[in-house]
């Protein structure tokens, strides 16, 4: 449901442009489009299973309309593909339109109000969130699909008794890959905000309305940058490591 609504937003858009270039690494796909936007989203590895072809369509791609290709996303059961169509809808937002300025309050720790009193649940061990939350709420519950260290880090079949529990809950926009987020906003109940974390973050506003999900924290990839992250896709640079080519951006749904 979720990837059909980004869709929807995101073809008049992606109409009449066609894909320049495809990077897939082990931990991020990266998608430009011939007027030079970039677009990232994040590879489950996990998930991409046995077998000598990750991508269905391994050939040909460079030229294609976006239109097509980002529309992987809702349709194909590949993961990769889902990336790669993700990712491809994400090149072409416009960021313009947000009526966010690049900045410091664009890092999604700051793009909501925690308070000394809150419990906040992050799903997806995010390093960097983790770690500017820590001691500044209640009680930080973090989940991580097939993980779980008691005090630490909760496994996903945890969510369901912990996240109602939450005011406020940052979900890993990996979710939107996984097909769980539905599932997971299900469970955020009582919580006053929703955030979508993670380069994968599509930053199509009118998508979520009324879902439950208040705001979204992605990334504006810039251009000038894109050999710098084209290459680090390729060589399987992490987020630390990509996110100096890009402005972190956050906007209330």
């Amino acid at each position: 449901m979720f990837m059909e609504r980004v869709y929807d937003q995101a073809r008049p858009r992606l109409a009449g442009k066609r894909i320049s270039e495809i990077r897939v690494g082990l931990n991020f796909v990266g998608v430009e489009l011939d007027d030079g936007s970039l677009g990232v989203a994040y590879v489950l590895r996990e998930d991409v299973g046995a077998g000598c072809t990750a991508l269905p369509r391994a050939s040909g791609l460079a030229g294609m309309p976006a239109e097509e290709v980002a529309a992987w996303a809702p349709r194909s059961k590949n993961v990769v593909a889902v990336a790669v169509g993700l990712a491809a809808m994400n090149a072409a937002a416009e960021f313009a339109a947000l009526g966010q300025d690049d900045g410091p309050d664009g890092d999604a720790a700051l793009a909501v109000a925690t308070g000394a009193g809150d419990t906040v649940g992050v799903v997806g061990h995010i390093g960097p969130l983790v770690a500017g939350l820590r001691g500044k709420v209640r009680r930080l519950l973090v989940f991580e699909r097939g993980k779980g260290v008691a005090g630490q880090v909760h496994p996903e079949a945890a969510e369901p008794e912990l996240l109602p529990e939450c005011q406020v809950v940052f979900v890993s926009s990996t979710s939107l890959i996984n097909g769980t987020l539905d599932k997971l906003l299900g469970y955020c109940s009582r919580a006053r905000d929703v955030v979508m974390v993670g380069a994968s973050t599509p930053m199509y506003p009118a998508a979520f309305r009324g879902t439950g999900v208040t705001v979204l924290s992605g990334t504006r990839w810039l251009p000038a940058n894109r050999e710098a992250i084209l290459a680090g896709i390729s060589q399987c640079a992490g987020m630390l490591q990509l996110i100096g080519y890009g402005r972190k951006v956050s906007v209330r749904v």
